[in-house]
């Protein structure tokens, strides 16, 4: 039974990894897609952001899950890589849960800028 469940959890973690790259693939495209037409050397590192902590379980996954929905699109997979922990208090990107991927300080799958927080989230 143990290893009924052990190849359960495999499938179900695939299966999230796969959503998680397909809402990054969704996300990145609509953007482009709803953006004016324009050449695809404007994208700038400026434009997309990785928001991560040193810690965080979940920074590797997501961060080639991002690399690939770039390179699907033809886009650099080069990108400012933010440590939290390292910004200002005052700092409103602090509030984000962690990874986060911004585009033009957005985040990704809508999530509202978050509130200027004193401390970082647990």
């Amino acid at each position: 039974m143990e290893t009924t469940q052990a190849a359960g959890a495999g499938v179900w973690l695939t299966v999230l990894c796969l959503c998680v790259m397909r809402r990054l693939l969704i996300a990145l495209a609509i953007i482009f897609v709803a953006e004016p037409v324009r050449p695809l050397e404007r994208f700038s590192v400026h434009d997309l952001a990785f928001v991560t902590r040193d810690g965080c379980v979940n920074t590797a996954r997501m961060r080639s899950s991002l690399d690939k929905a770039l390179k699907s699109i033809a886009l650099p997979t080069s990108y400012e890589l933010i440590d939290i922990d390292k910004l200002e208090p005052s700092d409103r990107r602090r509030g984000y849960g962690t990874p986060t991927v911004l585009y033009r300080g957005r985040d990704l799958f809508g999530v509202p800028e978050p509130p200027v927080q004193s401390s970082a989230p647990s």
